[in-house]
């Protein structure tokens, strides 16, 4: 059984296995938030033991850190991934100064990661582990950002954290978001208690923790921005500019590193699909995450049952309640608004799903407002048992339809046998040299006129498809001049079809190129 297979079979036991568990978790989150009365009053005690808010989010936050720690190693590293790999191989010194040249993001969680991988090691589960541990840790940081308001209110925003496809995949995924997400819901949960409180403290921590958001990623200036101008309206102009200052002074020692990361175009890549269609996938991406089985459908029923619960907050909060709700949604609406209009306007287009995916907390904690607030009644309660589960399914789903996971490219690098015939080319798709170097060893990029080869090797990805199922991998059958197809192999993520020749063979790059059908292939030899 390949290792791809063994994982499939693994998750499928695994999800077996641990359905009851996670079953008696989400039970256990139900029975505290519990079904209102008809007049909209919190329920009345039933006989019998009933499980404190404590006990709540210790359940919810045991069955999230299993979904993602279980699921870990169930998907491909793919390219992004594997750049962070590369950059943390490097030494200390070294990787810092590759910063502006490799990547577009400032460099703590590149610190944390170089640090957890001298414990971990730089495997895929070893290194994935950081972002799953700041996963599980954000999901009692979102319920103490709901409980600033009720009990029940912190119940639903943990338990949306448990189960949204987006923090799912962001726990899953060797890159800066999910510290991102974490320090960004870390400083919205001390926003709402200085705002709360008034005191000193909150207020300090609230900075401390949005310094780090920043020096984790620049999109935490947009959080930023919209919860100092609400402090400063309800604290004082004085107090909330005296808090803002470390931001403000870390902000500036980073600019010369954001502007040498713009100038080296590694975000140009962003701007190569609309703006429309970025932020259609950025609303889908906040309600089922980036991709998965009947996205358009589950992505529409997800909407129309937040619209419900924002309906629920307009009609049905009260006092603290509605004043809770509107600085959650300035504060998540600016998130994703501010940079939409610098696109817009031509002035800075880097608008990603990605890059606003913080803004998802306030957003959820929104959410959650209408469904545990005091008035909510029984449809408050079925909307979060349906998105919850609808959350789930897309979840539980993706793991088990390959197609539909992050690009494959382990199960095309075990598709090629250990012992072939040298010399190799590996003719990729752009940036796949990579994450194959990940599966197969170093592999070096050429750009020669000519390559001698024994063998060539053209491995193809599905194409992911909005609208539906992702498009089948592109299969390769014409041979090269010299050479003779051998094998194919062929799964719902990718294809792989090997050519071989009698002799080493000398074959024009732009030969292979255009028989790979995208003209910024890669080609790749090994050693």
């Amino acid at each position: 059984m390949t290792l791809q297979g063994l994982a499939h079979t693994t998750t499928v036991q695994w999800l077996r296995g641990r359905s009851y568990s996670l079953r008696m978790a989400m039970s256990a989150g139900a029975e505290a938030l519990g079904t209102p009365s008809r007049d909209g009053s919190a329920p009345a005690a039933r006989a019998g033991w009933r499980p404190s808010a404590l006990q709540v989010v210790v359940a919810l936050t045991v069955a999230g850190a299993a979904l993602r720690f279980g699921t870990i190693d169930v998907q491909s590293i793919w390219g992004d991934e594997a750049i962070t790999i590369a950059v943390v191989h490097r030494s200390f010194g070294s990787m810092l100064s590759h910063l502006s040249s490799s990547e577009s993001a400032p460099p703590l969680y590149y610190t944390l990661a170089w640090l957890w991988t001298k414990v971990f090691g730089t495997g895929p589960i070893g290194f994935r582990t950081l972002s799953a541990l700041a996963g599980t840790l954000t999901i009692p940081v979102v319920w103490a950002c709901g409980r600033e308001i009720s009990d029940r209110v912190g119940g639903w925003a943990a338990a949306l954290a448990v189960v949204s496809p987006a923090m799912y995949y962001y726990s899953q995924e060797a890159r800066a978001y999910a510290l991102l997400i974490l320090f960004c819901a870390l400083a919205f949960l001390f926003f709402e208690r200085a705002l709360s409180r008034r005191d000193a403290r909150s207020l300090a921590w609230w900075a401390g923790f949005s310094a780090l958001a920043l020096l984790t990623h620049y999109f935490a200036a947009f959080l930023f921005i919209p919860e100092a101008v609400i402090l400063a309206r309800a604290l004082g102009r004085r107090r909330a500019a005296l808090a803002c200052a470390p931001v403000v002074i870390v902000g500036i020692a980073l600019l010369p590193l954001a502007i040498d990361q713009r100038d080296s175009g590694k975000a140009k890549w962003i701007e190569e699909s609309s703006l429309i269609s970025r932020t259609g996938e950025t609303v889908k991406q906040f309600l089922v995450g980036l991709y998965g089985p009947g996205q358009i459908g589950t992505a529409a029923l997800s909407g129309l049952l937040a619209l419900g619960a924002l309906w629920i907050v307009l009609k049905r909060a009260r006092g603290s309640e509605r004043d809770r709700a509107r600085d959650a949604a300035i504060v998540a609406g600016v998130g994703v608004a501010l940079p939409l209009l610098l696109a817009a306007a031509h002035l800075i287009d880097v608008f990603d799903g990605r890059n606003v995916i913080a803004a998802w907390v306030p957003f959820a904690v929104l959410i959650a407002i209408g469904l545990g607030c005091a008035r909510a009644g029984r449809a408050g309660a079925a909307i979060g048992t349906a998105l919850c589960a609808i959350g789930l399914g897309v979840i539980l789903a993706t793991n088990l339809l390959p197609g539909y996971q992050r690009d494959d490219w382990r199960g095309a690098a075990q598709a090629l046998p250990k012992n072939a015939p040298a010399p190799r080319v590996i003719v990729a798709e752009r940036y796949g040299g990579s994450p194959l170097s990940i599966y197969l060893g170093p592999l070096r990029q050429t750009t020669a006129t000519n390559v001698i080869a024994r063998e060539i090797v053209f491995p193809t990805l599905r194409t992911r498809h909005t609208a539906g199922a992702p498009y089948p991998p592109y299969l390769q059958l014409r041979p090269p001049r010299g050479f003779r197809l051998v094998s194919v192999r062929k799964s719902e993520a990718f294809a792989v079809t090997r050519f071989l020749a009698p002799r080493q063979t000398t074959v024009a790059a732009r030969e292979l190129v255009r028989l790979s059908g995208d003209p910024a292939s890669e080609l790749l030899l090994e050693g």
